[in-house]
């Protein structure tokens, strides 16, 4: 009789510890369940996050390397048209616009853009102000005579032109884009 009033006692022991360690276990499980959810929400925000921040540098990329090409020509074609004296209505609206667009540009991008476009960015606004100073300058008659030629206006424009075709392999590169380097830099571009 012993055996079996041990058997029935480990069996009521048994009966109790299951009901009690039955919740545990089963909230054990729930909270496992919670925490890999939520870590899969923490990564899918992660994603959404890195996407959306890709989606603001292309925008970002695309403004800035349109705009600095559009204020790149809209300068050439004024120094040719200072030389000329054929500065024609279309582009004296044209230059304060595409000034503004680049400027506004370039501000943002100094927001988003990674170090090494931003360093080329820079020595691309560098180069474009000094080329609006000497040609704004010669068109007030405020210019130095020596130094404030549209022919200095053309050669800083010129050097800027390596820049801008290098900052686009360096935008395409942080898209993670294709970038055979030598052939965009062998690449003849027109603007």
């Amino acid at each position: 009789m012993d055996s079996s009033l041990a058997i029935a006692g480990i069996g009521v022991l048994g009966t109790l510890a299951a009901s009690t360690l039955s919740p545990l276990i089963s909230e054990r499980s729930k909270r496992r369940e919670f925490e890999r959810a939520r870590a899969e929400r923490l990564e899918q925000a992660e994603r959404d996050e890195l996407r959306v921040r890709r989606l603001e540098l292309r925008e970002g990329y695309i403004a800035f390397n349109a705009a600095a090409r559009d204020y790149h020509r809209a300068l050439r074609a004024w120094s040719y048209a200072a030389d000329n004296g054929t500065e024609r209505a279309a582009e004296s609206v044209e230059l304060p616009q595409t000034r503004q667009a680049f400027q506004t540009a370039y501000a943002e991008a100094q927001m988003i853009v990674t170090a090494p476009v931003l360093v080329l960015a820079q020595q691309i606004a560098r180069g474009l102000a000094d080329t609006w100073a000497i040609l704004k300058h010669r068109e007030d008659g405020t210019h130095d005579p020596a130094t404030d030629t549209t022919e200095n206006a053309r050669l800083i424009l010129q050097e800027v032109w390596e820049p801008l075709r290098t900052i686009r392999i360096a935008m395409r590169s942080d898209l993670d884009l294709r970038t055979d380097e030598v052939e965009l830099l062998q690449r003849p571009d027109r603007l």
